[in-house]
């Protein structure tokens, strides 16, 4: 157990400073702005509380807000990501079967089913920030293609963080 909190706790710091100190600071065509800091959200235990994953979720977003200047957009999205988490995770990933799965990861889940769980939730995740962040219905297209090229580019830091940092054995 002290394991698994030690654990998360240097995912945290580790994602919370790549995303402030350099994330942060790439736009790609005005579009894309990588919100790689929502791996993790997909990546808690699943063990974890609904009220304690909604907290933390907020306490990430809340912080990358505060370090941002952000009017508290990042928190929003982050308190609905981990709802949608709670909501449907368990459907997508485990497909409505009795498997115990610890931490949703690429190599604890088969790879198709843990990109469509990332897919939705940092779509969800991204359209929110979008919507807030521009909050008018005459940015609709610009709000609609910024979530999906910052998704994309976020599930591929994410599917990259998964191939350097965690580990290959696959759990079943």
């Amino acid at each position: 157990m002290r394991e698994i909190i030690i654990r998360n706790i240097l995912r945290l710091l580790a994602v919370v400073a790549i995303q402030l100190f350099v994330l942060n600071n790439i736009y790609f065509g005005g579009y894309i702005n990588p919100m790689f800091y929502t791996i993790f959200i997909l990546m808690l235990p699943n063990r974890m509380g609904r009220i304690y994953m909604l907290l933390l979720s907020f306490a990430l977003g809340l912080c990358i807000d505060i370090f941002s200047n952000m009017l508290g957009f990042h928190a929003f999205a982050c308190t609905i990501m981990a709802f949608c988490r709670i909501t449907f995770a368990d459907r997508i990933i485990t497909r409505n079967e009795e498997v115990s799965i610890p931490t949703p990861s690429f190599f604890t889940v088969a790879p198709q089913y843990f990109a469509y769980y990332s897919l939705i939730l940092l779509f969800i995740h991204s359209l929110v920030f979008y919507t807030l962040d521009y909050f008018s219905m005459e940015y609709f297209f610009r709000i609609l293609v910024s979530s999906i090229l910052t998704t994309l580019v976020t599930v591929v830091l994410v599917v990259v963080w998964q191939m350097l940092f965690n580990s290959r054995k696959r759990i079943r």
